[in-house]
């Protein structure tokens, strides 16, 4: 991953059987400044590709033997997080929803225009990016929610909430004094200084368990 402000170049994968097709989106992706992979077969693709930061994957749906969705179902079955892109010459409602359950980031039809695939295909390697950072937050908001006691993590939520050191006290059956002692080894803890920070941390780490 890149480690400094330079931004990352993006990668694109494509797979296609049509020699042809497949050379004139390699050039289409060069010119675009992207780094570009391109596998005449599935097989190739799967055996060969390896996943990258900041990269999209490029699949023709109808391909001898195995065709775009079948990639797509095996990338998902190998927890592959690269987002795809389909394109048909034939983006029927059956196939186009099919892609989209599957986590296709869009179904494009042939002719291409090179502009919309080009901003596809960064558009999909951004949500990808945002996702990715979401994820990454969620965890390091988990890994300090898990610095505290479980009696902390009771009180640190309803402290999250609003609620009174009293009130607190009569939830969980102890003395608002022993809450304060909560509450301030809480913010400690996680290094907040409000309910309000206690709370979005909360929220962060929640997110990342749906």
């Amino acid at each position: 991953m890149n480690t400094d402000d330079t931004p990352a170049v993006p990668h694109v994968a494509i797979v296609d059987d049509d020699a042809f097709f497949r050379r004139a989106l390699e050039r289409i992706f060069s010119s675009a400044g992207f780094r570009v992979e391109s596998f005449g077969d599935a097989e190739g693709f799967l055996s060969g590709y390896i996943p990258k930061p900041d990269a999209c994957i490029i699949l023709d749906l109808r391909m001898p033997f195995i065709g775009g969705l079948e990639i797509q179902q095996r990338l998902k079955d190998r927890h592959v997080d690269v987002p795809v892109i389909i394109y048909t010459g034939n983006a029927d409602v059956p196939v186009t929803v099919a892609a989209m359950q599957a986590g296709a980031f869009a179904v494009l039809e042939k002719p291409l225009s090179s502009e919309l695939l080009i901003m596809q295909t960064r558009a999909a390697i951004a949500s990808s990016r945002e996702r990715r950072a979401k994820r990454e937050q969620a965890m390091h908001a988990r890994a300090r929610l898990g610095l505290l006691t479980e009696r902390e993590r009771e009180a640190a939520k309803h402290l999250a909430d609003g609620l009174s050191a009293p009130r607190i006290g009569e939830v969980l059956g102890i003395s608002p004094r022993t809450v304060e002692a909560h509450r301030v080894n809480v913010f400690r803890k996680l290094e907040v200084k409000s309910a309000a920070e206690l709370a979005r941390l909360i929220v962060l780490a929640e997110l990342g368990e749906t």
